[in-house]
């Protein structure tokens, strides 16, 4: 079993019987993908998504599960525990539930082109420059949602990557490519590449 701990940011996915370490003989070098890419299913990433999200929030541990965002003269509530993730063929859709003066709780979905299982696109997603939602949100919002979604999604893709093991430098794997099948994630985990000409 691979030094990485199991549990990341409360969840434990040693319960998971899609989760996989590292076989102890297994030593990944710089740029070195791990043997296979990890399936979750859509329900048990919506879990993590779940603990994952009050990081990308900045939200203390035992605080309320809502945080109101502010630009100029408005104010947006954002529901992190109404947070939500579906998947299909080449796309990762995640629902960010807000709510504002003019319009109660809303889900704002944001669909993310990724990469399919027999066309990896590595890290690269893209999204539509309209966003499904009551425009006295989606026009003032949309920038602000939709890095909120992307970044719920590579977070969530790094804690899956990095609990899967350790490269020979003893760092977490980061994720190499991110992609969607029909209700599951899929996330390669690699070795980080060097950034310079140190060991």
């Amino acid at each position: 079993m691979a030094n990485a701990s199991m549990r990341v940011v409360g969840v434990d996915l040693g319960q998971f019987d899609w989760f996989h370490q590292l076989d102890k003989g297994v030593v990944l070098d710089a740029g070195d993908l791990a043997p296979a890419t990890i399936e979750v299913p859509v329900s048990d990433a919506r879990e993590i998504v779940h603990s994952v999200v009050r990081r990308v929030l900045d939200l203390p541990r035992r605080s309320t599960p809502t945080v109101v965002w502010t630009l100029g003269r408005n104010e947006l509530l954002v529901h992190s525990d109404r947070t939500n993730i579906r998947c299909s063929s080449g796309v990762v859709t995640i629902t960010a539930t807000v709510e504002c003066d003019q319009h109660k709780r809303v889900g704002i979905p944001v669909p993310l082109g990724v990469g399919t299982r027999k066309a990896p696109a590595g890290l690269v997603m893209t999204t539509f420059t309209d966003l499904e939602g009551p425009a006295a949100i989606v026009d003032t919002w949309h920038d602000a949602i939709v890095a909120f979604a992307w970044e719920t999604l590579l977070e969530t893709a790094s804690v899956i990557a990095g609990a899967v093991g350790n490269d020979k430098r003893g760092r977490p794997l980061v994720p190499g490519s991110i992609a969607a099948a029909p209700g599951k994630l899929l996330v390669q985990p690699i070795a980080r590449h060097k950034l310079s000409a140190e060991a």
